[in-house]
């Protein structure tokens, strides 16, 4: 046991508490601003250096090294911003801020790298130097392209993160080589048609339905277009369409994702949806316009990087409790952009409660086993430290 992990298993409470003052003031992604100041403050208490992010929002720390040069620097990251949930966990540390909840970890990711950059700043490791950076907007898909771009990845040689996993118990720990997230796009799909009374619907030209044959034809038809061993999930996650129950509207809006393994099966589904829409814009008379944004990349972990997160989580864990056979999720990380610029890797960190039944992330009932904290930051500290060995 070295200086950081006596540091951490000493400080176990605070990081608890750490991560439930953050809990309770939850942030929506482009909101952080509570958030960054917090956390910037625990960190010039410390003596450590930092710069904020665009806007006020993210921390980027600054190198941190022995003195010695020509050493790898190692960014370890993680994300800030909260979700538009309205909690129902009936806990002391519950969100106070209504419609707005922690669902998604990024409460104990933010504590475990703040404590971990304590307890680095604290042990000094030789052989390595290292950077924060505390990211807002993940859940939005574009928080890692805005930090780049103020400079997270200058002078850094590798990205490490890890994301909680409640399908894990505390003291699991995955780290695996290659794909780990899929391919994800966003898209907007706006109806417009003619609007009328409900009672004279040959008046008209209904955008509702337009839009319930769109979904419907998404839905049965790209499954019979892409090859079935090639993954593929098209969600459709908002509709919206009028304002009275009289009233046929004049436009109707739909959005959702485009998740794959692949970006060749991405911009394939994507071409389908376009055809779709045409077709069924041209059956209908309605005019259909459909919008995607840029693809976010799958997390694909760099095999020579993911080496040393495993022999640190090896040390830390025991070969009993570290999985390194995972399939890839279906869910987006923006962590992948910092893997275009940079080898990293992302692990999972298990966090589910023994004898209790699994909650999942991006839900009202979402909470973690509190003792995996020390265990995260301790993760964090000793690859740093297996990279100095």
């Amino acid at each position: 046991m070295d200086d950081s992990d006596q540091f951490l298993i000493s400080n176990a409470r605070s990081l608890v508490e750490c991560r439930r003052h953050l809990h309770r003031n939850p942030e929506l992604s482009g909101q952080e601003h509570a958030t960054t100041a917090w956390v910037a403050t625990q960190l010039k208490q410390a003596g450590i250096p930092y710069q904020l992010g665009p806007e006020g929002r993210g921390i980027i720390t600054g190198i941190q090294r022995d003195g010695r040069s020509k050493m790898p620097v190692i960014a370890l990251r993680a994300d800030m911003d909260a979700l538009p949930i309205r909690e129902e966990n009936a806990v002391p540390y519950c969100s106070a801020n209504a419609g707005v909840m922690h669902a998604c970890g990024h409460d104990a990711h933010t504590t475990m790298l703040l404590y971990a950059m304590m307890a680095l700043q604290n042990s000094r490791p030789k052989g390595v130097a290292w950077r924060g950076i505390f990211q807002p907007s993940e859940e939005v898909g574009h928080g890692a392209r805005d930090m780049i771009k103020h400079g997270a990845l200058d002078g850094v040689d590798a990205v490490i993160a890890l994301h909680v996993d409640p399908n894990l118990y505390c003291g699991q720990i995955v780290v695996a080589s290659g794909p780990q997230t899929a391919f994800c796009q966003d898209f907007k799909i706006i109806i417009r048609g003619k609007g009328g009374h409900a009672a004279r619907p040959h008046q008209t030209v209904d955008p509702v339905a337009v839009a319930a044959q769109l979904v419907t034809l998404i839905y049965q038809s790209l499954p019979r277009q892409i090859d079935a061993r090639d993954p593929l999930v098209v969600t459709i996650g908002q509709m919206q369409a009028g304002h009275a129950t009289n009233v046929i509207p004049d436009t109707a809006l739909l959005r959702g994702t485009v998740r794959t393994y692949s970006a060749d099966v991405s911009t394939h589904a994507r071409k389908s949806i376009d055809r779709l829409c045409k077709g069924t814009a041209l059956a209908f008379g309605a005019t259909i316009d459909g919008t995607f944004d840029a693809m976010l990349p799958g997390v694909i972990n760099d095999p020579t990087v993911t080496a040393f997160c495993h022999r640190a989580a090896m040390a830390l864990a025991g070969e009993s409790h570290v999985i390194t056979a995972s399939s890839p999720s279906m869910g987006a990380e923006d962590f992948a952009d910092y893997l275009t610029k940079v080898p990293g890797c992302m692990m999972r960190l298990g966090v589910r409660r023994k004898r209790k039944m699994i909650t999942p992330l991006h839900t009202p009932t979402f909470d973690i086993d509190e003792a995996a904290l020390p265990l995260g930051a301790r993760l964090f500290t000793r690859v740093l430290h297996q990279w100095s060995a």
